[in-house]
């Protein structure tokens, strides 16, 4: 009785994420959920009652279809750096890391069939690499910051005409970067910190690197300490 209570008033239970491979599966997760609130929602917004009408006809399925797999895959990208810029804060070894995501990353695009108009996913996977290799030769930075990269990719292809584009482009940027805050809160949350830190550090030692010492626990810092 008092777990039935529990859970309607705060939900089941957040599973923990232990190995990377369920990284891997909440990335994928996370990148559905905040791209779908992304797109959809304000795509339901602008064209209000027009929103039905809309949906019935082939060209925009077609469009949205795009917009959806596209938007999809920008925000894969932002949540692989989320989880580098967590994974750096907990004191992971860095050099693995861009690799070890990018991989999460293709496992995550490759759940699915792939969209008719793609041959694959390449271009998206080295593009991740690159960034989070990138993302590496700075300290990282404040969460609130990412996904910026990822509504430049997808407002343009949203498909549906707007007179008031530059405001609605802010729009969209502001709540792709708000779900993202959330999502690395969740991740905060859920990352069981030393089963993650075991394969990279490995990992590490294979490529002859030393990882840097484990972070005591009183430099462990919550969303709220770090800054999203």
């Amino acid at each position: 009785m008092l777990q039935r209570l529990l859970r309607r008033l705060f939900g089941p239970p957040r599973t923990p994420i232990r190995r990377l491979g369920e990284l891997g599966e909440f990335m994928g997760a996370q990148a559905a959920f905040v791209s779908q609130k992304a797109t959809i929602d304000y795509l339901r917004a602008r064209a209000g009652l027009a929103w039905p009408q809309l949906f019935r006809e082939k060209d925009f399925r077609e469009s949205l279809d795009y917009c959806r797999w596209e938007a999809y895959a920008a925000v894969l990208q932002d949540v692989a750096e989320l989880a580098q810029i967590f994974l750096r804060r907990a004191g992971a070894p860095e050099t693995p890391l861009p690799a070890v995501l990018a991989d999460l990353v293709e496992l995550a695009l490759g759940a699915y069939p792939v969209p008719t108009y793609r041959d694959d996913w390449t271009d998206v996977v080295a593009a991740t690499r690159d960034r989070l290799e990138r993302a590496l030769l700075a300290p990282p930075r404040p969460v609130r910051l990412v996904g910026y990269e990822s509504a430049r990719r997808i407002f343009p292809i949203m498909p549906i005409h707007t007179n008031l584009a530059r405001f609605d482009r802010e729009v969209v940027e502001n709540n792709i970067r708000f779900l993202l805050v959330g999502v690395y809160s969740e991740l905060e949350q859920r990352a069981v910190v030393a089963a993650l830190l075991e394969p990279l550090r490995a990992a590490a030692a294979l490529e002859g690197t030393s990882p840097p010492p484990s972070p005591p626990s009183t430099m462990r810092q919550s969303s709220r300490e770090a800054g999203p």
